[in-house]
């Protein structure tokens, strides 16, 4: 499925890895024109700061079973109880033309992996666990019980790093966004990238 087609590229980071928020900066950067975000299917709640159509397609469950059903997605999966999918024709149009950011847990990253076997797999890894949880806290739509469980489960998640072509530190926002840009708008090759993240830093967060 690569053939004739431009690059493609998925962030993936635990919750509050800060994803979002370096996507929208790096998207609005003018050497970013022919760069689009894919946009997910999901089946949860909406938050107040986000937009059908921009964020993700929100749908019900009975509406995303039945994309299940007719094919209609490169990957889908469960994640925190709730549901997310690629949109097949969406992705494979755009990707004619355009170069294309799936924002995706490990989960969608390692089946994209199987189909498009040239993707470019980037993980944003967290400085602590505390600024994790700040970082949750500060969205103000997460309950304690699920800063707790989403807590619980970014160790698991930063454990699929070896996986990944990219680690990118997002200790610093335009540290990070500059990683971001150096890989995905620069086209900085796995083997030339200098990563910040140090093994001291991954032992410390999978201890």
């Amino acid at each position: 499925m690569d053939k004739n087609l431009n690059n493609l590229f998925v962030i993936s980071s635990p919750s509050g890895g800060g994803k979002s928020s370096l996507i929208e900066a790096l998207l609005s950067d003018p050497s970013a024109e022919k760069l689009s975000l894919s946009i997910s299917f999901t089946t949860r709640t909406k938050r107040s700061n986000e937009k059908n159509g921009k964020n993700y397609y929100f749908i019900d469950i009975d509406e995303f079973k039945k994309k299940i059903k007719n094919n209609d997605f490169l990957e889908s999966a469960e994640v925190f109880k709730n549901f997310y999918g690629t949109d097949k024709k969406i992705t494979e149009e755009l990707l004619k033309t355009r170069d294309i950011l799936l924002e995706l847990d490990w989960q969608g990253a390692f089946n994209i992996k199987e189909k498009f076997t040239s993707v470019k797999n980037i993980f944003l890894i967290p400085p602590s666990y505390n600024i994790l949880r700040s970082r949750l806290e500060k969205r103000g739509t997460e309950s304690e019980e699920s800063i707790t469980m989403r807590l619980s489960a970014a160790k698991e998640e930063i454990s699929k790093y070896p996986f990944y072509d990219y680690l990118v530190l997002n200790d610093d926002f335009e540290n990070a966004l500059s990683d971001l840009k150096n890989i995905i708008l620069e086209k900085t090759s796995k083997k030339e990238f200098k990563t910040r993240v140090t093994e001291n830093l991954l032992k410390n967060l999978l201890d």
